[in-house]
């Protein structure tokens, strides 16, 4: 009986680049998955360092952190991305790490190219989170690149058709997109990504117009986030510039920006759209952003209709949803999961500029149906994305998986 006592608990392997401080930011259900894991198993979270050694103790307590020898400031992108290509140095020193820990399970939330496949290939029981496309981030500006990039995340979710593996995504719609790459059905479980409640809000009073140097007179529609091509800012401004033409009291507010704010500009300034476009630079801290999406009449969220974003989730989107402002929608298959037209926001036909406007002006045209479409947004982000669920579901799927390994 003692020595059944005195076990060892069987791990759980949980790899991020980022330390815990981080993704419990990022991914919100982390805490309460560490807890939910806690009575049964030791979950081991393996990453770098925290910038200046701020480590929250408190969320600590409930998981053990192995950290790689260096530090990452996530708020520096050239720090980041330093540290990014040192975490791939690292990738064999990495991998020894996780082989000794002899996990039960691994959950590997980092999709960083390659990374996932060698992972699964160690041979234990393995959930791969597949929120990002690494190859369509950094290549989708261009059409030659993403074609290069579907072919590169082909062969790597190919990669992961293992037993021990599981993929996990935010919507059946990501779950048919992993197929369409090569990955087996079974290898698929739909779990909503968790949002950080109490960040995007509503805020009452809601900040005027006048407050932020916006003239209360016109009608405005904010879309934010970082600016990349793939999420199809080009196309938006294309839209945007025969909108105004019908609507010259209409003005985009572009929040944020971060890499690709000098290019937005440029694209602003090619098209003529200076008076009609209006950008804030890059906002400190996300409670900024909120503020800003708070005195919007409207929150777009706009992805062009390309194989990368057929099942996707943007943050932005649950972000938006969270603000109780009215969210106006790509209708791609994964956001139409979420938001159901008319009910909880709008959609508009992806890659359809006369569908875009039509959405906008039914928000126009009816402000207080459209706000009451926009309070129901936020009952659906608190609904679809709550962390406790989320964190439930990954404690079932290890548990599973782990009892398929033993079986």
């Amino acid at each position: 009986m003692g020595a059944e006592m005195s076990k060892p608990k069987p791990r759980v392997v949980y790899l991020h680049r980022y330390p815990p401080e981080i993704e419990a930011f990022q991914w919100p259900a982390l805490r309460e998955l560490a807890k939910a894991l806690a009575p049964a198993y030791e979950l081991v979270y393996v990453s770098m360092g925290p910038a200046g050694g701020r480590r929250n103790e408190e969320l600590r307590r409930d998981m053990r952190v192995i950290e790689l020898p260096f530090s990452v400031d996530q708020t520096d992108s050239r720090d980041k991305w330093f540290k990014t290509l040192r975490w791939y140095a690292y990738t064999g020193r990495t991998l020894a790490c996780i082989q000794e820990l002899a996990p039960a399970v691994v959950i590997c939330k980092e999709a960083l190219p390659f990374l996932p496949g060698r992972v699964a290939a160690l041979g234990f029981p393995t959930i791969i989170e597949t929120s990002d496309w690494w190859w369509s981030i950094l290549l989708g500006h261009w059409g030659w690149g993403r074609k290069l990039a579907e072919r590169l995340e082909r062969r790597e979710v190919r990669s992961w058709n293992r037993w021990n593996v599981k993929a996990t995504v935010s919507t059946r719609a990501e779950g048919r997109l992993l197929a369409a790459k090569g990955l087996e059905a079974s290898r698929v479980a739909v779990i909503n990504a968790p949002q950080n409640p109490g960040v995007f809000r509503p805020l009452e009073p809601a900040p005027s117009k006048e407050e932020l140097g916006l003239d209360p007179a016109r009608t405005h529609f904010a879309i934010f986030g970082i600016i990349r091509g793939g999420k199809g800012y080009d196309q938006l401004l294309d839209w945007w510039r025969t909108a105004v033409v019908k609507h010259p009291d209409w003005r985009l507010v572009v929040i944020g920006g971060a890499g690709g704010e000098a290019w937005c500009r440029r694209q602003i300034a090619k098209r003529g759209l200076e008076a009609a476009v209006h950008m804030t630079g890059w906002l400190p801290t996300k409670q900024d952003v909120n503020r800003w999406l708070n005195a919007m009449d409207a929150v777009l969220v706009h992805r062009r209709n390309s194989p990368d974003n057929q099942g996707i989730i943007p943050s932005a989107l649950y972000n938006g949803l969270s603000t109780g402002r009215p969210v106006v929608a790509s209708g791609l298959p994964g956001i139409a999961e979420i938001v159901r037209d008319g009910t909880d926001g709008f959609l508009f036909t992806p890659d359809d500029g006369a569908s875009f406007v039509a959405a906008l002006e039914r928000v126009v045209e009816d402000p207080d149906g459209a706000a009451i479409i926009g309070r129901a947004g936020s009952l659906r982000a608190a609904e679809c994305f709550d962390p406790g669920r989320a964190a439930r579901a990954h404690r079932d799927l290890v548990e599973a998986m782990r009892a398929n390994s033993e079986s």
